[in-house]
């Protein structure tokens, strides 16, 4: 079985560079190794996070245990990525906001309580979206639309990027350390694998758990329809 998720790492990664190769990003230099300059793969790293973010820092990990770029540059290129991500969905909110009939169905008296309940909870509103698979584009555009504060929200978000992004690295590292020393695993691989594992793992966990969302805020509730207006 290990054997299978290593093969499948590996055809990750491939698809990775095969896909960053058709965009013209590698030229012609040959496979990974050809990857000479930092800027470029941060820059690859950071677009990727767009797609596939879970990949994405799985990659970065790779790339940095490979020595193509530093673990430091891999870690500020996924973060920012991720989080330039997030403060989409929050800029979604916002768009979503002025659409008129959104305006007559969900804005109204129940806005500003909303708002305020999401304000309050707005820490662990953002923290347990980034950890639980499936809330964080409910949580994030609510904040648009309701408009919560976006300097409190972007703070937040770094702070949960910063914590997570950083965990996962450390967590590949430590365990591909051992991958590497006790199975023989190469590095690359081996630092990718328990990001990958956990990324797939906490889906499964939510799926067992159901009850882990019951603790978490619920911004959906602004979608009850409500009347009146707000100015």
């Amino acid at each position: 079985m290990l054997r299978d998720m290593l093969s499948d790492m590996l055809s990750d990664l491939a698809s990775w560079e095969a896909a960053l190769r058709g965009l013209g990003w590698l030229g012609g230099l040959d496979g990974l190794d050809g990857l000479r300059d930092p800027a470029v793969i941060a820059l690859a790293l950071a677009l990727t996070t767009l797609l596939v973010e879970d990949l994405a820092i799985a990659a970065g990990a790779a790339l940095a245990a490979r020595g193509s770029i530093s673990w430091e540059l891999a870690l500020l290129a996924v973060g920012g990525g991720i989080a330039l991500g997030d403060l989409g969905l929050y800029g979604l909110g916002v768009l979503a906001r002025r659409l008129p009939f959104l305006r007559r169905r969900y804005i109204g008296a129940r806005a500003s309580m909303l708002r305020e309940q999401l304000t309050r909870r707005l820490p662990s509103a953002v923290l347990l979206a980034r950890v639980i698979p499936g809330l964080r584009l409910v949580t994030y555009t609510a904040s648009g639309f309701l408009g919560v504060s976006l300097p409190a929200f972007s703070g937040w978000v770094l702070i949960a990027v910063s914590a997570w992004t950083a965990g996962l690295f450390a967590l590949g590292h430590a365990f591909g350390a051992w991958l590497t020393a006790v199975l023989h695993v190469p590095a690359p691989l081996a630092v990718a694998l328990p990001i990958v594992a956990l990324a797939l793992a906490l889906p499964l966990l939510r799926r067992r758990s159901p009850s882990a969302l019951s603790a978490a805020p619920s911004p959906a509730s602004a979608s009850a329809p409500v009347t009146g207006s707000e100015r």
